[in-house]
């Protein structure tokens, strides 16, 4: 009997279509389980850091900052990625990100290109009242209502060595100030608190109400109120401290504006004093002797001269009484200045001279911001060099009590650089606004142990021969051994 040699099928059809089913259903469940658990990880995802010199690891500080956030906080990078400041975008851009991933229920970070998207950019700024130096490269934060800015250059600090030593016509960025200043500037914005700044008045100083004044139109102070009130968030009052009156509690800042008539009284000159004992800010602007004088010798290491001076220097003089700073030393308020190269202009100056101040703690520490060069003059001694300004900084002594924090001065020998006509010219208006913004900074307690981060450089040093070796193989040695794999592959595929 002859047998049938065709196999039997292993599955009935049922089968097959049963075995197909479970297959697809198990496929179902897996990419269904791959989405839910993709949905969590969106809301409670775990971040780490491999590297230990991560240069955007958030520190303690930052973190307890933005866990304590409770409204929105909405970040714009008004910025132009491959512009003249690609490397600080990029470096802020990466620490950002850091911070919307620390927070991203309330911390949202966009990217505004102004050359990309001119409408929206003027949009913003009309929007923010954000005019003059602020209208390209800085970062907005908004929240409620309040608004903070850091500019691009305030963002990084420099080396000026080689520059001032001429081995190089580069300034070099040797650290990134992004966390500190972003942080800050998150906990203003979503914590906000009144800063109040008060004009000296009584003894014929400049009006920060008024662009004109009785004796000369234009030498008012309003464009200066303005920069306090708009770029600093500080509202603004005049002070008189004659009879009973003292330095309110809710001063930040004090600005003596170019007094032109009376002396003060003492009365008045021991309330500033005590003022600045307990951590007060003062912006000095003293074109003409006063009584001031011997307070800011004896107890915080500057004097003023009663000469005027000007610059003969044919680069820098512009008028018989104008002049540019030729030099410009590192400190925080002017470092934004030297990086573009930008001069203040200077009216007639009372020079400044450094005291010697005792080595000890707690004493204050003078930096002189400008001078003049070599061919500084009062038209009665020979040229030399004349120091222009001075700040002044003090900082909080453990066990007492400075609720406005470290004490901080501005010495200037002229006000007149900073009345409305002259504001405008060349970097006064940048100058008056880091100013104002270093004595106006908030106690740093909160962000205590938060410093610049170090901008690493690495350097390599080849001799003339190894810089050869090293371009013949990029040029040479890697293309060729390329190509002869490539003819050994094809090689063996042909055999």
């Amino acid at each position: 009997m002859p047998q049938n040699d065709t196999p039997k099928p292993s599955f009935s059809g049922g089968r097959r279509w049963l075995s197909a089913l479970n297959t697809i259903l198990a496929a179902t469940a897996t990419l269904a389980i791959v989405v839910m658990l993709n949905y969590l990880a969106t809301g409670h995802f775990w971040r780490f850091q491999l590297s230990r010199d991560a240069a955007f690891k958030l520190s303690q500080p930052t973190k307890n900052v933005l866990e304590s956030l409770t409204n929105e906080v909405k970040i714009t990078k008004f910025f132009q990625p491959d512009g003249d400041n690609q490397e600080i975008y990029g470096l802020t851009s990466a620490l950002l990100t850091e911070y919307q991933n620390a927070n991203p229920k309330y911390v949202h970070v966009t990217l505004l290109d102004y050359t990309r998207y001119a409408g929206a950019a003027k949009e913003l700024l009309a929007r923010c009242n954000l005019t003059g130096p602020r209208q390209k490269d800085f970062v907005l934060f908004e929240c409620n209502g309040h608004q903070k800015t850091v500019d691009a250059k305030q963002m990084a600090d420099y080396d000026f060595g080689d520059l001032m030593a001429g081995k190089s016509k580069y300034v070099r960025r040797n650290a990134f100030r992004g966390e500190l200043l972003f942080t800050s500037d998150i906990f203003a914005v979503s914590h906000p608190q009144s800063l109040k700044t008060y004009f000296l008045h009584g003894h014929g100083e400049r009006d920060p109400d008024s662009s004109d004044s009785k004796e000369l139109p234009g030498t008012g102070f309003a464009k200066l109120a303005a920069i306090l009130k708009e770029e600093c968030d500080s509202d603004w009052e005049r002070l008189s401290l004659l009879g009973s009156n003292e330095v309110p509690r809710d001063c930040q800042l004090l600005v003596i504006a170019g007094p032109r008539k009376e002396d003060f009284l003492p009365s008045e000159v021991d309330k500033i004093s005590a003022y600045l004992k307990s951590g007060g800010r003062l912006l000095a602007l003293l074109s003409k002797p006063t009584s001031l004088e011997p307070m800011l010798d004896k107890q915080w290491g500057v004097r003023l001269g009663d000469e005027h001076i000007v610059d003969k220097d044919p680069r820098f003089y512009e008028t018989p009484f104008t002049f540019r700073t030729a030099q410009l030393s590192a400190h925080h308020i002017v470092n934004p200045l030297i990086k573009d190269e930008t001069p203040i202009v200077m009216v007639y100056p009372r020079p400044i001279y450094p005291e010697a101040v005792p080595k000890v703690p707690g004493a204050p520490e003078v930096s002189i911001l400008a001078a003049t060069s070599a061919g500084g003059t009062d038209n009665i001694h020979p040229p030399t060099n004349y120091f222009l300004m001075a700040a002044i900084e003090q900082g909080v002594i453990k066990g007492v009590d400075t609720p406005r924090g470290g004490t901080k001065i501005v010495v200037v020998g002229d006000a007149d650089f900073l009345d409305d006509q002259v504001i405008i010219l060349a970097g006064n208006h940048l100058f008056a606004k880091l100013a104002l913004s270093w004595l106006l900074q908030r106690p740093e307690i909160m962000i205590e142990g938060l410093g610049p981060q170090p901008i690493k450089e690495y350097r390599l040093h080849l001799t003339s021969a190894e810089g050869s070796l090293v371009r013949w193989l990029f040029l040479a040695a890697m293309p060729v051994s390329v190509l002869a794999l490539g003819a050994l592959v094809w090689l063996r595929r042909r055999h």
